[in-house]
């Protein structure tokens, strides 16, 4: 069978598989989005630090980094307790690259009460955020340095690429591969990156059945990942049936290395 004939039988397959969209609240971002919050006796007269949340609803669900953040300049009336702010990020594709030193675009060095939003750039890279006060009343200023926020990323020290192995014309996921999932999302769940999931059989039977069975494969395990938090768009299902083997075999050889679904992310 040709690439182009593999190729249009396997869309077809794929596109008769519906997902069910994920839940999301109408008011809830649908993008990273950080939270500031900062309490200190000494708001009053400048110098206030605090924490906040980096939330990625874009990678998956309950994907929140914590956060310091420090730079909280004068203006902040005595006896307020508690500030905070909110806000999109934008242009952020690498964990690392959101933690830095945040100057204000404009020259606005004033995050507005319920009035718009100030934009902060990070000094290192495009990333920026838009912080709109969410303390009733009250405009938070910050120092001339503007907000350093500090986020240490671990290094994701685990494989990128996880290969689960079926038995003979079968097409579910078992205990034990839906464990070998759970243990591999640990790391990458709320990590940028795409998902390809590659489904693929032995040489065993005929050529268009072993192209469905790998789709099936393939379409289990992205239900699985999505039925584990993961944002659909992330993922990548592809199908190549007997061809493309893990371990090159002939025609009609029945090797259980070959009857399996790759992950990789990309």
């Amino acid at each position: 069978m040709n690439f182009e004939r593999r190729c249009a039988i396997a869309a077809t397959l794929f596109s008769s598989v519906t997902i069910a969209p994920l839940a999301v609240a109408q008011d809830a971002p649908n993008g990273p989005w950080a939270q500031i919050q900062a309490t200190s006796a000494m708001l009053g007269i400048g110098g206030g630090s605090g924490e906040g949340q980096l939330s990625l609803p874009n990678l998956g669900t309950n994907c929140v980094y914590p956060f310091t953040v420090s730079g909280f300049g004068a203006g902040i009336q005595v006896g307020v307790s508690r500030i905070s702010a909110a806000g999109p990020v934008l242009y952020l594709t690498r964990l690392e690259d959101f933690q830095g030193n945040y100057g204000a675009t404009g020259g606005q060095m004033t995050i507005i009460a319920g009035a718009g939003g100030t934009t902060l750039k990070n000094n290192a890279n495009p990333v920026s955020m838009t912080l709109t006060s969410q303390t009733a009343g009250l405009n938070i200023g910050f120092s001339g340095g503007g907000l350093t926020i500090g986020m240490p990323v671990p290094p994701a020290e685990a494989p990128r690429q996880l290969v689960l192995e079926f038995g003979f014309n079968k097409d579910w996921l078992n205990k034990a591969n839906k464990a070998r999932i759970d243990e591999f999302l640990a790391t990458w769940k709320c990590r940028f990156g795409q998902i390809e999931i590659v489904g693929r059989t032995d040489a065993v039977g005929k050529e268009d059945a072993n192209l469905k069975l790998s789709v099936n494969r393939a379409t289990a395990a992205r239900d699985y990942i999505i039925g584990a938090g993961v944002w659909p768009t992330r993922i990548e299902p592809l199908a190549t049936g007997e061809n493309d083997q893990q371990v090159a075999t002939y025609q009609g050889v029945r090797l259980r290395a070959n009857r399996v679904v790759v992950i990789t992310i990309k």
